[in-house]
């Protein structure tokens, strides 16, 4: 088609003003998206629908470690954690785990990578995992970390 033609088909400009308004409509979304201050909710998977709490098996299974594992690491009882995952009396120590894990989402985006990074030595963990750190009852130094990280703020 010669450039003459084009200019005068009724069917190339309707698609060249479709293509434009999904284009617009794209755009307001990205905007959307990176607007600072926008609430969400991240990693929404891991909070049991019916309350909104934090459910410490869905976080156990994000984690890749078997409840029990997350339970004693977390100094928490396991048969009432695997009776009810998402009670209120385990959200304090699930809260600062699940901050972590955001935290990281935020910067890798894919839960695997996530897995990579907490099964990582880090030397400000004195060459421990972070994942090890946190089984260990100490998920506020991982939490530092990443919050300092995410500010832009040196280790």
């Amino acid at each position: 088609m010669t450039t003459a033609a084009i200019e005068h088909s009724p069917e190339i400009h309707e698609q060249v003003g479709e293509l434009k308004n999904q284009l617009l409509a794209v755009q307001e979304q990205l905007e959307t998206l990176l607007r600072p201050g926008k609430l969400r909710v991240v990693l929404p998977e891991l909070h049991e629908p019916a309350t909104g709490r934090i459910d410490g098996q869905k976080l156990a299974v994000y984690l890749g470690v078997p409840l029990k594992r997350l339970a004693e690491g977390l100094g928490l009882n396991y048969k009432a954690l695997h009776r009810n995952p998402a009670a209120e009396g385990f959200q304090l120590p699930l809260k600062a785990v699940k901050r972590c894990l955001e935290i990281l989402h935020e910067f890798f985006c894919k839960p695997e990578i996530v897995r990579v990074w907490l099964n990582t030595p880090h030397p400000d963990l004195d060459g421990s995992t972070a994942l090890e750190v946190i089984l260990a009852n100490n998920a506020p130094a991982v939490l530092r970390i990443l919050e300092n990280a995410a500010a832009g703020v040196p280790v």
